[in-house]
């Protein structure tokens, strides 16, 4: 019988049930001790009598509970309760990628949400690989959205229920799929041979065209089908299902390659080429736009809305790509912007000497800049100016040119506070795009190593 609220159990207080299945019953607790609010899973009384399967949960338990991440639900406790075992993990207020795919009717989610959603996933997966874990399962329901204001503010990648050291292959075959869902599955998980983190990177691709598009990478009722076409048949360019992402194909057609060693090296790699190449559509689009053209060459662009749909998304970016364009006398492609040096952007008088065409940079908001007034475009297609900080003096990218508005994001009780200078960055970075402080500062890091792209 499921728990009532205000039932305990092992010591946590029921708050609601948040979901239940084959494998057992989550609920929402109260931590006997902390203030604070826990994810309580309990496994089916008939699982005690499993001993293999308990040796597993305690082994996995054990492993996931290493990890640390922003990106990965985390694990705090495990235990055994009249006769259950149960398990303590993070709490996550939201709801998960595949019910927002369902709400989406068929259709796919806004391709930039997308791009979000597989970055912070990537991360994730790299460093559980780091770890030397797998996580073997990555799948739309397994990847959770905390949501802030009606909007997902990060994605967390969740159980990790499978996961085990990367070098334990035992049960990893397509008839004992209790470890792996095949619609995702890479073609080494379903034929049982030896994994690597290329075997997420291929299921993250799957999710990822699944997101994009609302449809399964090779869908059909029957899972036999759906495992050859795994094995053997060619993934559906994702340009055929929207012809306006075709410039994403060349990132899925790699990720989602039969063989591992034809696939990218890390997650990471695959989630850039995905918005390398969704900043190159939406710039292939612009080429042809009306809009583009008939915009006055004073008009300023509008910052990206987080809380626009798939197509006002593209539409804004390629109307950056498009105002760059006018304003630096080429066209640029929105995250590539390599000029094409043989045909000139306008005429010249005869008198004036030849000069170099001018490349727009792709730039970190927060991150350093030189000098003062120079233009560049941010990651998300926004653009950016060099500008300075007043309360510092310093020289930051930002959306806003001259002056950098005080920042209005501040660090939580419980997060780390940077030291002075990088915390002003930070502070910049998580005001003028939503991220994440970690991924502020990792931006702003790389950023100020590397310089403009």
């Amino acid at each position: 019988m499921p728990l009532a609220e205000g039932d305990v159990f092992a010591g946590y207080t029921v708050v609601r049930q948040l979901g239940a299945g084959g494998m057992g019953e989550v609920y929402l607790v109260q931590h006997p001790r902390l203030p604070r609010y826990d994810a309580l899973k309990i496994l089916p009384v008939e699982l005690t009598t499993d001993r293999e399967y308990l040796e597993r949960f305690n082994r996995e338990a054990d492993l996931v509970a290493r990890l640390w991440h922003p990106h990965i639900v985390g694990v705090h406790d495990r235990g055994e309760y009249n006769g259950q075992f149960w398990i303590t993990m993070d709490f996550v207020e939201g709801t998960d990628a595949a019910k927002l795919l369902q709400d989406c009717q068929g259709g796919g989610l806004p391709p930039e949400d997308v791009v979000r959603i597989v970055s912070g996933v990537a991360d994730a997966l790299d460093y559980a690989h780091s770890q030397g874990l797998l996580h073997r399962d990555v799948k739309p329901s397994n990847i959770l959205l905390a949501q802030s204001n009606s909007k997902f503010s990060r994605a967390l990648l969740a159980d990790f229920g499978i996961a085990r050291m990367a070098k334990d292959t035992a049960g990893l075959t397509a008839t004992n799929m209790t470890v792996g869902t095949v619609a995702y599955a890479a073609p080494e998980q379903l034929m049982g041979t030896d994994l690597d983190g290329r075997a997420d990177q291929y299921a993250l691709a799957a999710t990822a065209f699944h997101l994009l598009t609302g449809q399964q990478l090779f869908q059909h009722d029957n899972p036999a089908v759906v495992i050859s076409n795994h094995l053997t048949a060619s993934p559906p360019a994702i340009g055929d299902r929207i012809p306006e992402l075709s410039g994403l194909g060349p990132a899925f057609e790699r990720a989602l390659a039969k063989s591992p060693a034809d696939r990218f090296d890390t997650c990471t790699e695959f989630a850039d080429a995905m918005a390398h190449g969704l900043t190159t559509a939406a710039h292939a689009l612009g080429a042809t736009d009306a809009t583009v053209s008939a915009l006055p060459s004073g008009k300023q662009p509008k910052h990206v809305s987080k809380g626009a749909g798939g197509s006002s998304r593209l539409r804004v970016a390629l109307l950056v790509g498009g105002i760059l364009a006018v304003l630096v006398g080429v066209a640029v492609g929105v995250g590539l912007f390599v000029a094409n040096r043989d045909e000139p952007t306008a005429q010249r008088p005869p008198a004036s000497p030849p000069v170099n065409t001018p490349v727009v940079p792709v730039v970190r908001i927060g991150a350093d800049c030189d000098p003062l007034g120079a233009a560049g475009v941010a990651i998300s297609g926004q653009q950016a100016y060099c500008s300075r900080l007043p309360s510092t003096g310093d020289h930051l990218w930002s959306v806003y040119q001259g002056a950098v508005p005080a920042p209005t994001a501040t660090p939580d009780p419980t997060d780390q506070v940077y030291p002075a200078g990088i915390e002003e960055q930070v502070r910049v970075c998580v005001s003028q795009t939503g991220k994440t402080r970690l991924e502020c500062r990792r931006d702003i890091r790389d950023g100020n190593l590397t310089g403009p792209a």
